[in-house]
């Protein structure tokens, strides 16, 4: 038997043990090693804000609407409501109602917060201390009602016409790992891509520009192909809403995440067909058939390969007999 851990200190280096031994190994699976499947899930807390400028304000006991403010309000005008997600044309209103800003004049806005829930799937390609990758983010969000930022006393909340809604989220990754640590590794990273606003916000009268995140994650290697992965990250992102008369509103729109999951890249090489097969290292087995060489495994995914003394089982085995009863045993006979 041919121990793979074991043969670099005899001064060959790995590519050429496989060569002197004849030792095969399918170049798929040692490809789509390099490849990890990522699947975290967490939570995330956007912030809402937005300037209300180049337009009036206008506020009675029942609505708020906004509308340009090109030209002078007439005796009666058109406002639009829900100017964050999906603006509607409101009633014509008299303008001698309560309330009637010009935002030019008065800095008028509104900020408040919103709970989220993010599934993301991640595919990356790992060289050396380098990776790259693509991605997508399921992300489910709860939006509570926005604070005035000015006159709160007089302005009354803006309220959402709706309480949840989703994103979907396409984006490319790049990482770099600067730190290693006992069983830990430490990767730099950004996204950059592009967000599908949810069935509540009109398309039509969104625009938006590319997004961008930048987090830290934190991995912890149970084995060789599985890792426990914490993610706490930052969203850059904003929007624009255009108004039917030409008036437009942006919103800015961070957000913080904390998100967790396990990563898994696919062995590079078989487990021993072997059931009698109880090598933990990595070795060679022979097939009796056609005497070809192959590298394989002995353990599972999810312990190490090539582990030290007592590393995968911490714990004794229960259904071996202790110290002092294999001296007794002995002693009987």
């Amino acid at each position: 038997m041919i121990v793979i851990s074991m043969l670099p200190f005899a001064g060959l280096c790995q590519d050429d043990i496989y060569t002197k031994y004849d030792i095969y190994r399918n170049p798929v699976r040692v490809f789509l090693n390099k490849l990890s499947i990522t699947l975290t899930t967490g939570y995330g807390y956007t912030t809402y804000r937005h300037d209300l400028s180049g337009v009036y304000f206008y506020q009675d006991e029942v609505s708020q609407f906004i509308f340009s403010n090109a030209a002078e309000p007439e005796l009666n005008f058109t406002g639009f409501t829900d100017w964050l997600n999906n603006p509607q044309v409101g009633f014509q209103t008299p303008v001698d109602r309560v309330i009637l800003l010009n935002t030019d004049s008065v800095n008028v806005g509104f900020k408040g917060t919103a709970d989220d829930i993010p599934i993301n799937l991640m595919i990356h390609y790992e060289y050396q201390k380098f990776r790259g990758g693509i991605g997508y983010t399921r992300e489910f969000q709860f939006v509570r009602s926005l604070e005035p930022t000015f006159l709160g006393d007089r302005i009354r909340n803006y309220q959402p016409n709706f309480k949840g809604t989703s994103f979907t989220k396409f984006y490319g990754m790049l990482g770099y790992k600067f730190r290693s640590w006992w069983h830990w590794d430490f990767v730099a990273e950004a996204n950059i891509g592009k967000i599908n606003p949810g069935p509540r916000f009109n398309r039509s009268a969104i625009s938006r520009g590319l997004y961008y995140n930048i987090g830290i994650s934190f991995e912890n290697n149970w084995s060789e192909y599985v890792r426990l992965v914490i993610r706490p990250s930052v969203d850059i992102k904003s929007y624009k809403v255009n108004l039917p008369d030409g008036a437009s509103v942006k919103h800015n729109q961070p957000a913080f995440f904390l998100q967790f999951g396990l990563s898994i890249n696919i062995p590079e090489i078989p487990r021993s067909p072997m059931k009698s097969d109880h090598t933990q290292l990595k070795h060679v087995y022979t097939n009796p058939k056609t005497g070809q060489k192959m590298e394989v495994r002995g353990q599972s995914i999810w312990r190490r390969q090539n582990p030290k003394a007592g590393e995968n089982h911490r714990k004794p085995n229960q259904h071996l007999p202790s110290r002092k009863n294999r001296i007794k045993s002995k002693k009987r006979n």
